[in-house]
């Protein structure tokens, strides 16, 4: 970096190519999540501030700032969750900040201290099973670009895969022969092998031997027609065609279908299936189960949903007396039966 550059710029390039790459061994895909709001911050702060760069410091990083920059991102619709992890990624800086420039460590430490908001129950959307099948058979295997596209959504539904653990599959990562398996590279830059169907191995192998029998083992299994290695946008942008292809005959079809909806849908049909709950968090890679159970309650609320829809035609509807239209309560009481 030139001498003209502030204390602040030094510290994010810090922050991204030393700190969290050496000193907190993050992986790859976390040190880019840390990068997208540090760059939506500088975006803030130089657009809907009006301060250029080289003219910002750390000085002017403080905790009114970030706020300021908190309630930005949901006047442009982000969710209370993805503001929050914006949050913890500018506060992991500010701690390390902390330590570079000692000058500013009681702002830094406010900032430090900014409280998440809290956030509803999250809602699991999901596919059913009938749905799921529908999308997924819906490429034409029989052309090169439909067999590309029903390998990935066979493989992000069959491994219940993050949408970047599908990207950064290997070809070696694939084991189609007897009780076939693909090993992912998850959150935390923790691996984990999980089981696939023989129907996912086979559709595979083929997709293999048809577009990428001359790749090395330790190239990406899924390219692009481009020959690149597949990126996020390009898997919701498969998804979204077959999706649209569909609803142009049904239009019940649901129409915000993501990448990580088949991860809820795989979890979802398991859960339906009798599979236990320590599985299914082994299966999804969660650290922790209480982070599974999220799907256990959903069950639990199709569950009660389906009862309750089903009781009126079973148990008589009954009419308690109202002890509001009573002044006496406790003459309503006494005649209570």
């Amino acid at each position: 970096m030139s001498t003209s550059t502030t204390d602040f710029a030094c510290s994010v390039s810090e922050f991204l190519t030393e700190y969290l790459p050496l000193q907190r061994n993050y992986s790859k895909n976390t040190i880019l999540s840390y990068r997208d709001a540090l760059k939506l911050l500088v975006v803030f702060i130089t657009d809907t501030k009006g301060i250029r760069l080289k003219d910002f410091t750390m000085k002017q990083f403080d905790k009114a700032l970030i706020i300021e920059f908190l309630e930005w991102l949901r006047k442009r619709g982000v969710s209370v969750s993805t503001a929050n992890q914006r949050l913890a990624a500018i506060k992991t800086f500010a701690e390390y900040a902390c330590c570079q420039h000692i000058e500013y460590m009681a702002p830094l430490q406010l900032v430090h201290n900014i409280k998440s908001k809290k956030t509803s129950g999250r809602e699991i959307v999901f596919l059913s099973v009938d749905q799921t099948a529908k999308l997924i058979n819906k490429p034409d295997i029989n052309t090169s670009t439909g067999l590309r596209h029903r390998t990935v959504m066979t493989l992000l539904y069959d491994s219940g895969c993050r949408v970047q653990e599908l990207c950064d599959i290997r070809i070696r990562d694939v084991y189609t022969g007897t009780n076939p398996t693909v090993r992912l590279h998850g959150k935390g830059n923790k691996y984990r092998t999980v089981a696939i169907s023989e129907k996912t191995a086979k559709l595979v192998s083929e997709y293999i031997r048809r577009q990428r029998n001359s790749a090395l083992d330790d190239e990406p299994l899924i390219v692009s027609r481009t020959h690149e290695k597949l990126s996020r946008d390009g898997v919701n942008y498969i998804i979204g065609k077959y999706v649209s292809e569909i609803r142009r005959n049904e239009p019940n079809f649901p129409e915000k279908v993501h990448a990580h909806g088949f991860r809820h849908s795989k979890a979802m049909h398991m859960l339906a299936a009798g599979i236990n709950i320590v599985y299914i968090r082994d299966f999804l890679g969660h650290e922790d189960i209480s982070t599974t159970m999220i799907y256990s309650r959903a069950d639990n609320r199709l569950k009660n949903e389906a009862i309750n829809k089903l009781a009126p035609q079973i148990a008589e509807e009954t009419q308690f007396q109202d002890w509001t239209k009573d002044r006496d309560l406790l003459s309503f009481l006494n005649s209570f039966k």
